[in-house]
């Protein structure tokens, strides 16, 4: 018997080979088994209503948009369709509230005192509220849409889809404190589920985290007082009297200040009446006195007020609802020539 031995130069160049063989088809498979993805990004990201006043509301709507990306796995030749939806829970903190969700004053803990209401839908007409199937069997409608490739395309090409997410503040808006607040959907308040069929599947840990946001600016509304009227009156009358009523809509918790400026500017509410009609040598100008009080000794309102001192003006502190205040006339004597006399009283209300 006769043995053949192969040098060993010539079996290390055939493992060598075969190692390369085997390399190559590796690369084959990871080539055609390319990872089917999909992914979400809410733009800025941020669902803003910017300012909003209370008192003088505008527009209570806004919207934002969702990026969604989606990576083809199939091969060229097959064709690919995702489906892909995307949840949202009522926020962090609150996550199983929907009707309304709640943005909370920054910096403090979230009442019925200072929480903001809201919701977030998935149409135009803001009818269907966006939920997410992992919370209860209620406001399970999510944002869905579908990405298709065609079986021209290579794998691992890549497609994208913009989603509109529409917003509304709940009317009645809260009398809330002026303050910016924000609800916060981070860690597991949203997620991401996609399918290759006609299902989305279950939802996965794919997060787009964003915030809504809100700024609650502070104002003050005045109503037009009535004109105090002191009628007609004789030469010898004194210490006549008259009195109207002002309403004031402050944000809630707002301080306010409130002045009173005759034409005159005299700062502590020493006004004068001039003749309707001027002429016929009538220069007479009658004297009166406004007042936070009644009678003859009523405390004076004046004109002295800011934003930061009441002065000789009266304050308060706003609700969200009308507050009422009194203003008194006084008049030490009616000894003038006879006519019409009158003066214009400017309301400045300082906050």
């Amino acid at each position: 018997m006769h043995k053949i031995n192969l040098p060993s130069r010539s079996v290390k160049a055939r493992a060598l080979l075969i190692t390369r063989l085997l390399a190559v088809a590796c690369l084959l498979l990871f080539v055609q088994t390319a990872k089917a993805n999909c992914t979400a990004n809410m733009q800025q990201p941020l669902v803003s209503f910017g300012d909003v006043d209370l008192l003088n509301p505008g527009t209570l709507t806004t919207q934002a948009t969702v990026t969604v990306t989606c990576t083809k796995s199939a091969a060229r030749g097959t064709a690919q369709t995702f489906q892909v939806c995307l949840a949202a829970d009522g926020g962090q903190g609150v996550a199983d509230q929907f009707t309304p969700r709640y943005m909370c004053l920054d910096g403090a803990s979230c009442s019925t005192e200072n929480q903001f209401a809201y919701n977030m839908y998935i149409d135009a007409a803001r009818s269907i509220i966006w939920g997410t199937i992992g919370r209860g069997t209620q406001y399970r409608e999510m944002l869905n849409t579908s990405i298709s490739f065609s079986s021209s395309e290579a794998a691992r090409t890549t497609k994208s889809r913009e989603l509109t997410v529409y917003a509304q503040l709940i009317t009645p808006l809260s009398n809330v404190p002026p303050g910016r607040y924000t609800a916060s959907f981070s860690g597991g308040s949203t997620a991401l589920a996609f399918g290759t069929g006609s299902s989305c599947g279950s939802l996965r840990a794919l997060r787009f985290p964003f915030t809504v946001s809100a700024t609650v600016v502070k104002n003050c509304n005045v109503n037009k007082p009535n004109n105090i009227d002191f009628g007609t009156v004789n030469p010898g009358d004194t210490n006549l009297a008259g009195s109207t009523s002002l309403g004031v809509t402050c944000t809630s918790s707002t301080p306010y200040n409130i002045g009173l400026k005759p034409s005159n500017n005299h700062t502590a509410g020493a006004g004068e009446m001039l003749p309707v009609t001027p002429g016929g040598g009538n220069t007479d100008r009658i004297p009166y006195q406004l007042r936070s009080g009644s009678g003859a000794n009523g405390t004076v309102w004046g004109n002295t007020a800011t934003a930061a001192q009441t002065g000789n003006g009266v304050g308060g502190t706003g609700t969200g609802l009308q507050q009422n205040y009194n203003i008194y006339a006084t008049v030490p004597s009616a000894d003038y020539h006879y006519g019409d006399y009158q003066d214009t009283v400017t309301v400045q209300v300082n906050y």
